[in-house]
């Protein structure tokens, strides 16, 4: 029974992953951005302002790929280049109002899901998010074991 409910559990983990990159997708393209804009704006809207530096070190791109993506988010309204007012050598890249488009769309959602948590007991709770920080922990590590050069 439990390695049936295991297994239950690990394919619904699975499906979730895909229905949150349609569901990403689908917003992408509602806004004009790529998929790849759309990590961008997430680290921007999460972390604050953050230099192009962070930015391309966040999501393994080269600094030319960077500039690129930060022109295309600037062009489209979403972010902007802002002076460091600590330093005034660097510029940080800033989410702007427009970027707010894009958390309306996840607002359903976000609803959604706290409605079908309401039924759930303290305990249930602590022991989902206790699930979904190591289910994130799990992906993250397999993620940097993918990126890691093959060893020939």
């Amino acid at each position: 029974m439990k390695a049936k409910l295991v297994r239950d559990l690990l394919e619904e983990a699975r499906a979730l992953s895909g229905e949150f990159d349609k569901l990403s997708s689908a917003v992408a393209e509602r806004v004009g951005l790529s998929q790849a804009d759309m990590l961008a704006m997430d680290v921007i809207s999460t972390a604050g302002p953050v230099t192009a530096g962070q930015l391309a070190r966040e999501l393994h791109l080269t600094t030319g790929a960077i500039t690129g993506l930060i022109d295309r988010l600037e062009n489209a309204g979403f972010a902007r280049r802002a002076a460091d007012p600590t330093d005034r050598r660097r510029v940080l890249v800033a989410a702007t109002a427009k970027e707010r488009r894009v958390g309306e769309m996840y607002a359903p959602l976000a609803a959604n899901l706290r409605r079908a948590v309401e039924g759930y007991s303290d305990k249930d709770l602590q022991t989902l998010t206790e699930f979904v920080a190591r289910l994130r922990s799990e992906v993250a590590g397999t993620t940097e074991w993918v990126r890691k050069p093959a060893r020939r």
